[in-house]
């Protein structure tokens, strides 16, 4: 059975939605001050998303070492707007 020409899908535009999104991404943990306190981020570059906020950087490094090791974000070009603190300035 044929689609009509309308729902049928060339493979170019199939392949240029998922190169947007094909991306290398990293993960660092850097440290903050806020309100007199120090905190460790995990930062998700190049989008500079924050992923988790911790007092601890033990707790901060083991989610950006296994971020790091398995990428399970990258396909979908970095975590989801909702899953994550925010944004960061770079400077």
């Amino acid at each position: 059975m044929r689609l009509s020409r309308s729902r049928q899908i060339s493979s170019s535009k199939k392949e240029k939605k998922l190169s947007k999104k094909n991306i290398k991404l990293s993960y660092e943990t850097v440290m903050v001050k806020k309100d007199r306190k120090i905190l460790w981020q995990c930062i998700e570059k190049p989008t500079g998303s924050i992923i988790c906020e911790s007092f601890f950087r033990e707790d901060v490094d083991k989610i950006t070492k296994h971020q790091n090791k398995h990428r399970q974000w990258e396909p979908n070009g970095g975590v989801v707007k909702f899953l994550t603190l925010g944004k960061i300035d770079d400077q």
